[in-house]
């Protein structure tokens, strides 16, 4: 499975070389993918998950930002207090990764604004990993070893790809990530 951005620049098959029906893609604003939590069943990255992990049974779940990311430029812009609304729905959608920017602009909090959205684009797809880890399904999928998440990030000036697969040494157990 494969969670990226809409955006029509980064195709993720493409930029994989996959072939059609080779992968199962979501696609939204921002490759992000919210915590579970009650509300999620209405949430189509929760079921995308759900359907991907426990009935087409993916080895592996793939959250894949890119350079140049309106909904990370989006989020870093917001301020603390609120005081620049965005949009709406956008701003309410690319909120639930909140924590990435905050954490982005106390470690980089000097850097221009650009480089600090290149920052928060990989920090986006660390969250959204560790939001997949709050599924239940996922978690025993994965402590199981039926399932391995990965990170990929896309940077379409350079054409470079990197990928790192999520680093769980600071638990003990797959079980206590909440």
């Amino acid at each position: 499975m494969i969670i990226a951005c809409c955006d029509s620049r980064v195709d993720p098959c493409t930029v994989l070389n996959l072939p059609p029906g080779e992968a199962f893609v979501l696609r939204n604003i921002g490759n992000m993918v919210p915590a579970y939590s009650a509300q999620s069943a209405c949430s189509s990255a929760a079921s995308a998950i759900e359907y991907a992990v426990l009935h087409l049974k993916v080895k592996h779940l793939v959250v894949m930002g890119h350079s140049r990311c309106g909904a990370v430029k989006a989020l870093m812009g917001i301020e603390d207090d609120g005081s620049n609304r965005f949009s709406e729905f956008i701003e309410d959608w690319v909120l639930i990764l909140k924590n990435a920017s905050k954490k982005v602009k106390s470690i980089h909090k000097v850097a221009p604004f650009a480089e600090q959205c290149t920052a928060c684009e990989k920090e986006v797809v660390n969250a959204s990993l560790w939001n997949c880890l709050s599924y239940p399904f996922v978690r025993e999928k994965m402590a199981s070893g039926d399932l391995t998440l990965h990170g990929g990030y896309y940077d379409f000036v350079s054409n470079a790809f990197e990928s790192w697969t999520l680093d769980l040494s600071c638990l003990n157990d797959v079980d206590k990530v909440q």
